[in-house]
């Protein structure tokens, strides 16, 4: 299992409406997602702690999975919000795939 980040910054004054918008689609979000992808959640940064406003978290079930489509027209609808309303694309979002510990290969010599 894969855990996928996308870490990104709120358009300045949208805090609070991003919050509410992710409480009423919150069942939404988490039915509608891309093929062998579960949504975990989005966190947001307290006391100014990070580089970032905001992370939303995935599992993704396989490598394939991260190329398997767009998902359905509510997860469309979705992502086109989120992004077109919410994120500051003047920072450059920053995803990230990671694996726990147990569960990676690690390259002789690295």
């Amino acid at each position: 299992m894969l855990t996928l980040s996308y870490r990104y910054n709120i358009v300045s004054g949208k805090s609070e409406a991003y919050r509410d918008w992710l409480l009423a689609n919150d069942k939404a979000l988490h039915e509608h997602n891309f093929p062998g992808w579960t949504y975990l959640g989005t966190w947001f940064s307290v006391l100014s702690v990070g580089d970032f406003d905001s992370e939303d978290r995935f599992e993704v079930e396989s490598y394939e999975a991260l190329g398997s489509g767009f998902g359905d027209d509510e997860a469309q609808r979705l992502m086109r919000e989120q992004s077109e309303q919410f994120i500051d694309y003047s920072t450059r979002p920053v995803t990230t795939i990671s694996r726990l510990a147990g569960e990676i290969r690690i390259v002789k010599g690295m």
